[in-house]
């Protein structure tokens, strides 16, 4: 059995489900790899749906997401493992 090396990454969270979805689209739409995960419980109440992004990507998603009008209501980095 092996162990896998943890990875950081970044987890969005939003404040309605429509939120998160629109902006998976979005970032989908203009090419950041961008996973639906579970909401983790660090991010606070907000709703279940959380986007994940690779830590290189997430300064332009950021900014992809403000020039949108949508910014995310919570960030949080966390190690996968």
């Amino acid at each position: 059995m092996s162990l896998r090396e943890a990875r950081p990454f970044v987890v969005y969270g939003f404040a309605t489900t429509h939120a998160a979805l629109a902006a998976e689209s979005l970032l989908k739409d203009l090419g950041i790899a961008v996973v639906p995960v579970p909401a983790p419980k660090s991010i606070g109440s907000l709703c279940g749906i959380a986007l994940r992004v690779e830590p290189e990507e997430a300064p332009r998603a950021e900014q992809l997401l403000s020039n949108a009008g949508m910014e995310p209501t919570a960030r949080v980095e966390m190690d996968d493992l």
